[in-house]
């Protein structure tokens, strides 16, 4: 994933380092978690998603990309594990070079998961090798707010500052943007709360752990459909 991690942090996504523990800048309030993020009852969570989703595209790039995410992993049948194929086979095609591929795939990922912000700067790489460059613009805008709203507020550098995240792909796609490589992981659990924590290395050789709040992973795969005998 070399090719592509150089795409993304040189040529689509200038995300900040992790501010350095105790800034007094970073806002401390973790968002609501679990259970208790959950829409009053009764909503159709589906129809809250769409909605959402039709309010953003309107609105982007200034759009609330943390509730669309959210309500994303919200509705019926979500599954935060497991790579969909197609963006499998995007990645395959960014790291072959063939743009072409890569930009239809993308599309493909972002029809069925319009958070997925590795899509939306995969697109906008295309888009601009392509010469369209109001669609790349567009592309990276969406990609760049997604990841940039799983930074706020916390900077990641401890638990009770953890990113929150629906799934997987967040942790590494967030990871890939800030141009680290992943050297551990380990499944945490504190005050009640589960988390992912990552040591990372920078181009520098410069080691950090990054922490990621994954209550809703977890309830996403106990709530999924377990297979037949």
């Amino acid at each position: 994933m070399r090719a592509l991690t150089a795409l993304l942090v040189l040529g689509l996504v200038s995300l900040p380092a992790a501010a350095p523990a105790g800034d007094d800048s970073v806002v401390t309030t973790a968002p609501q978690v679990g259970n208790a993020a959950k829409l009053a009852e009764p909503v159709d969570l589906e129809a809250h998603y769409q909605a959402l989703l039709a309010q953003a595209k309107a609105k982007a790039p200034e759009s609330d990309w943390a509730g669309l995410r959210f309500a994303y992993a919200a509705r019926p049948g979500f599954k935060a594990f497991g790579q969909d194929t197609a963006k499998s086979d995007m990645f395959k095609a960014v790291e072959a070079g063939d743009c072409d591929k890569a930009a239809a795939d993308s599309r493909t990922v972002i029809e069925q998961a319009y958070v997925d912000a590795d899509a939306h700067l995969v697109a906008a790489f295309c888009d601009d090798k392509a010469g369209d460059a109001a669609g790349a613009v567009r592309e990276r805008d969406v990609g760049v707010g997604l990841l940039k709203s799983i930074e706020t507020p916390g900077d990641g550098l401890s638990p009770d500052k953890a990113f929150v995240v629906i799934d997987v792909d967040e942790e590494y796609a967030l990871i890939r943007a800030r141009g680290l490589k992943v050297t551990n992981q380990a499944l945490i659990q504190q005050g009640g709360h589960s988390y992912d924590a990552l040591t990372t290395l920078d181009d520098k050789g410069a080691s950090a752990t990054l922490y990621f709040l994954i209550d809703r992973v977890l309830e996403a795969e106990a709530a999924a459909p377990k297979p037949g005998p």
